[in-house]
Order: C-alpha cells, then sequence, then structure tokens
C-alpha cells in the first residue's frame, strides 16, 4: 500500500503540472490574441486618412466603404482584445489560483498521509521491540531452566546453589511474562492502529486525493468551456462588423463614381464647331495665269500695278532663281467635288508636279478668257 500512496503522490502532481501546462497553453494564446489585436489597430492606423477639412474628404462610395471598413475593423479588433480580456481573467487567472490552492491542499493530504504511515511505523516498531524483548527474555528464563534442573539433579551441588538457581528461574520467569505482557499489549495496539491505518486513515486520505483529482479535473472541464466561451461571446458583434463590412461593399455605387468624376471635371465649354474648308488654291491659279500674261503689253490689258509686282514677286524663278519647293502646285484640270461626312461638298485638286505649269505657260495661246471666267465665277 506504501507504493501505491507514492503512485498515487506522482499522479497528483501530474495532474498539477498538467493543469499549469494548459494555463501556459491559455496564456500563449492571450498573447497571440494581444498581438493580432495590436496589429489590426495598427493596419487601420495606417490606412485610416488623416483628418482633413470636409471639403477635402473623399466622396467617392467606393473610398467611404473602405473608410466604413476600416472602422469596422477598428471594432473587430477591440472584440479580440475582449477575447484576450476574457481569457486572462476567466481561463488563465483562474487557473493560477486554482493551482496554487491545489498544491497546498494537495501538500496537506500528503502530509497527512505520510503522517499516518509514520506513526503506524512506530507502533510496527515498538510492537517488533516488545516481541525482541520477550524472546529474550525467554531465551534466559529458558536458560534459567535448565541451570535449575542441572544443579538439582547434581548430587554435589550444595543447597544454597539450587537455591540460588530456583531464584534466577523465578526472576527471568517473572521478566519473561511482564515482556509477555507487553508484547501483547504492544502487539494488540499495533493490530488497531494497522487497521485504523488500512481502513480508515488512508482511505480517508485517498479520498480526499480523489476529490482533489476529480476538482482539478472538473476545473479543467470549466477552463476548457470558457476557453471557447470567451470567443462565443463576442461572435455576435463579430458578425456585426463582417456585416457593415459586407454593407460598406454594397454601398458602392459605380454610377455616383462616375458622375462625381464628371461634376468635378465639367469645364461647361460646348464642343468646338465644324472647321470651314479654306481653298488656297485659288490665290496659285491666280499666280499662274497673270504670269501668263503679265509680259505681253500689246494685248491691251491694263493690269495693276500693285496686283502685277506682288505677282511677279511670287513667280520670279520662273525666269530666275527657283526657290525650294515646299508644296507641289495644285492644277485646274484635276478639280472635282467630293463630300465631307456631314454632307457638304468641297473642291479637291491633286497635286501635279512643277513643270506642268512650265508647259503649260510656255504654251502661245493665251489663257485670258479663263482666267476672267474663273474670277467672274464661271465654271470652265
Amino acid at each position: 500500500l506504501k507504493d501505491q500512496f507514492d503512485n498515487l503522490d506522482k499522479h497528483t502532481q501530474w495532474g498539477i503540472d498538467f493543469l499549469e501546462k494548459y494555463a501556459k497553453f491559455v496564456k500563449e494564446r492571450i498573447e497571440i490574441e494581444q498581438n493580432y489585436a495590436k496589429q489590426l489597430r495598427n493596419l487601420v492606423k495606417k490606412y485610416c486618412p488623416k483628418r482633413s477639412p470636409k471639403d477635402e474628404e473623399p466622396r467617392f462610395t467606393s473610398c467611404i466603404a473602405f473608410f466604413n471598413i476600416l472602422n469596422e475593423l477598428n471594432d473587430y479588433a477591440g472584440q479580440r482584445e475582449v477575447v484576450a480580456e476574457e481569457m486572462g481573467h476567466r481561463v488563465y487567472g483562474e487557473l493560477m489560483r486554482y493551482s496554487h490552492d491545489l498544491k497546498t491542499e494537495r501538500k496537506m493530504h500528503l502530509q497527512e498521509g505520510r503522517k499516518a504511515q509514520q506513526y503506524l511505523d512506530m507502533c510496527w516498531k515498538q510492537m517488533d521491540n516488545s516481541k525482541k524483548k520477550f524472546e529474550r527474555e525467554c531465551r534466559e528464563a529458558e536458560k534459567a531452566q535448565q541451570s535449575y534442573e542441572r544443579l538439582d539433579n547434581d548430587t554435589n551441588a550444595t543447597k544454597a546453589d539450587v537455591e540460588k538457581a530456583k531464584q534466577q528461574l523465578n526472576l527471568r520467569t517473572h521478566m519473561a511474562d511482564e515482556n509477555k505482557n507487553e508484547y501483547a499489549a504492544q502487539l494488540q495496539n499495533f493490530n488497531g492502529e494497522q487497521h485504523k491505518h488500512y481502513y480508515i486513515v488512508i482511505p480517508q486520505i485517498y479520498k480526499q486525493l480523489q476529490e482533489m483529482d476529480e476538482r482539478r479535473t472538473i476545473k479543467l472541464s470549466e477552463c476548457y468551456k470558457g476557453f471557447a466561451d470567451s470567443e462565443r461571446k463576442v461572435i455576435p458583434i463579430i458578425s456585426k462588423c463582417l456585416e457593415g463590412m459586407i454593407l460598406a461593399a454594397k454601398s458602392v455605387d459605380e454610377h455616383r463614381d462616375s458622375q462625381l468624376v464628371i461634376d468635378c471635371f465639367k469645364s461647361g465649354f460646348e464642343p468646338p464647331g465644324d472647321f470651314p474648308f479654306e481653298d488656297y488654291s485659288q490665290n496659285i491659279y491666280r499666280t499662274i495665269s497673270d504670269g501668263t500674261i503679265s509680259t505681253p503689253k500689246q494685248e491691251g490689258m491694263r493690269i495693276d500695278s500693285k496686283t502685277t509686282v506682288g505677282k511677279a514677286k511670287g513667280k520670279l524663278w520662273l525666269f530666275g532663281k527657283k526657290p525650294k519647293p515646299q508644296s507641289p502646285p495644285l492644277t485646274p484640270t484635276s478639280l472635282y467635288t467630293s463630300s465631307t461626312p456631314n454632307g457638304s461638298q468641297y473642291p479637291i485638286f491633286s497635286i501635279e508636279p512643277v513643270h506642268y505649269c512650265m508647259s503649260d505657260i510656255k504654251t502661245g495661246k493665251p489663257r485670258i478668257p479663263s482666267f476672267r471666267s474663273l474670277k467672274r465665277g464661271v465654271s470652265l
């Protein structure tokens, strides 16, 4: 039974170690929750805009929704802190207090068991000592008996020697009887204490240890439940935070955001109209015709001096230094009518080499009637 008591000692110690191990697990979980909440708050702070005037606040629904999500996430981080606080108070703190009380109670029960065992061992030693003393006195009485019988049967022994041996025998017998009574009393006492020890004291201590271990198991069960309840309590609030995020996502209106952009950047100006067609080719035709008839004066044409000088400057290259060509001249022979996408018509001229004009000027037939008709707006 002593070995079983040692086994119970080891088991109850293992129970306390396991309880403290679970308490350490809860503590690390609390640290994770605290760090998680702290990191979430830092993340919200990092992306949350700083205080700004109302005219600079974002008006886009996507931005407003994101800021609402940040607010909900901040509330979510607060709930993680609530979980850590609840676990610390209801689970970890309770486990540490109970572990201290459990160690004290276990120590008390084990001390009672050891005291009971020590008392039983003391009773056993007293009984064993009385037994050994009784055994020793019995051996001495047997020796005295043998000595007396030897002297009593010896004819040469004196009467005094026989009487002395008889007195010694009586003394040893009396002492053996006393030790016998002592041994019997110690034996009876030991048997009573041993019965009490194994049927009353030790079972009571074992029962107390059993109840203590069962309470430890119950406490673990309660802490397991409290561990889950700490988070289950905040689930409704966390669900509201998540629902708030979903509502923020649903509040995004792409048409409204587009309209805000339109209202912000619209100028109020009307779009520009169509550009009119500018016919620069008439000056070219006029220059070519004037250059053809400017030299002969015998035909009686009256030409304005200013126009002649201006037009002569434009055609000096025909008889002198030739300027660098910028754009090929247009010929009237390639004139035709085309339509624009809006339905208006305008003349288009094909580009011909410059030597076309040269060859046309060298012809002997004058083109005065054609030139005058063009100036009067008559079609050829």
